[in-house]
């Protein structure tokens, strides 16, 4: 007869797979990770900042004619280009790292959102000031709630269309607004050529012996790493994809929702002026979409597949498309009085959120990336 302890690893390995707790999860190796980081810059990052600026740059140039030739028509065409030029920022808000954060720079593209109104206050100051000179040290000075989209946006679609008298401080104050827009967003793109370097300079460190090469000896000097290894700078990336979630559910829609249709309040919106509150949250799931599956020949998806976790994998990838799905059918939101119906729609995107959110966070621990702080925590 057979010793009993031989059915032992039988037993075991029945009990783990009708209790659901054996599958191994194998993390990603650096390789693979150097492989995402150059993919998701290459595909991802430097097309959306390069339309960025694109788009500002034609922002720019729309606002100067309209300063020019102050008409009905040139309004609409300035207002629209704006319209684009914002889509291409929510294309890449979900950003926050790199170039993006020097100078904060991404508060001064977006101060938002602003709890305590200072936009207004700094906003109606400056225009009282008929003969301030908007050049680059005002900017150098200026508060950042008066640098960006919501200055601009406040400008653009005010109700009294100061903007349309070409010698009112209004139009050259969001002629020299939309110009500031275009040299950052211009700046951001071409400092990232130095940023990809730094990450590419982490997969080579991990190609090599932790010890100074004989070169570094002799010159006394070695190079900062900004990163360590590729799956510190892929981390970023991951914080990019995982973090804007809550912050667009709690920000964009749950603040603005409130409990009721009768209690909500629009004007807590993003962009309610220009009517674009809803198409920025489109603009953010494509772009955080794209970050997850949109890369080639690898991405997150592949990643948490390669991870054998491919059930979860599926499910983001649907959550994804639903939530999309959902925001296509809503129309902009032109009133500030939200249906109760509207309200129902967006509270069921919002509950799509919440569970999105769940699942990004359970792949990273499959991915072994630890998130940290949210540096969007107190928005």
């Amino acid at each position: 007869m057979q010793p009993s302890h031989s059915l032992t690893p039988v037993l075991l390995s029945l009990s783990l797979f009708l209790f659901g707790v054996g599958v191994v999860h194998a993390a990603p190796t650096e390789e693979q990770w150097s492989e995402l980081n150059n993919v998701i810059i290459g595909q991802h990052l430097s097309p959306r900042y390069l339309r960025l600026a694109d788009n500002s740059l034609a922002m720019s140039e729309q606002l100067k004619h309209l300063c020019e030739a102050p008409t009905d028509q040139q309004l609409d065409a300035a207002q629209q280009s704006f319209n684009r030029a914002q889509a291409s920022w929510q294309g890449v808000q979900h950003i926050q790292f790199g170039p993006v954060t020097l100078l904060m720079r991404n508060y001064s593209l977006q101060y938002w959102p602003d709890k305590k109104n200072i936009g207004a206050k700094q906003l109606s100051a400056i225009l009282a000031a008929t003969e301030a000179s908007f050049d680059d040290e005002f900017f150098r000075s200026a508060s950042i709630s008066v640098k960006g989209f919501p200055a601009l946006e406040r400008l653009l679609f005010a109700d009294d269309k100061q903007i349309q008298d070409r010698n009112a401080v209004e139009c050259r104050l969001a002629n020299a607004i939309a110009e500031h827009i275009y040299d950052t967003a211009q700046a951001i793109h071409s400092e990232w050529t130095e940023e990809a370097r730094s990450i590419s300079l982490a997969s080579n460190n991990t190609n090599t012996p932790d010890t100074d090469t004989e070169a570094e000896i002799e010159s006394g000097f070695e190079e900062y790493l900004a990163y360590e290894t590729p799956s510190e700078a892929a981390t970023e990336f991951m914080k990019s994809l995982v973090e804007p979630i809550e912050a667009i559910r709690d920000n964009k829609l749950l603040k603005p929702l409130d409990t009721s249709a009768q209690q909500s309040r629009w004007k807590k919106s993003e962009s309610w002026r220009s009517g674009q509150s809803i198409n920025n949250i489109q603009e953010n799931i494509i772009a955080l979409h794209e970050l997850y599956s949109g890369t080639h020949p690898v991405s997150v998806k592949t990643l948490l597949e390669a991870s054998n976790d491919s059930e979860r994998a599926a499910d983001i990838e649907t959550s994804f498309k639903m939530i999309t799905a959902q925001l296509a059918q809503l129309p902009a939101i032109t009133q500030m009085n939200i249906t109760a119906q509207m309200h129902q729609q967006l509270m069921q995107v919002s509950d799509h959120l919440k569970t999105l959110q769940n699942h990004l966070e359970l792949a990273m621990q499959t991915l072994n990336i630890q998130l940290g702080f949210n540096s969007r925590d107190g928005d």
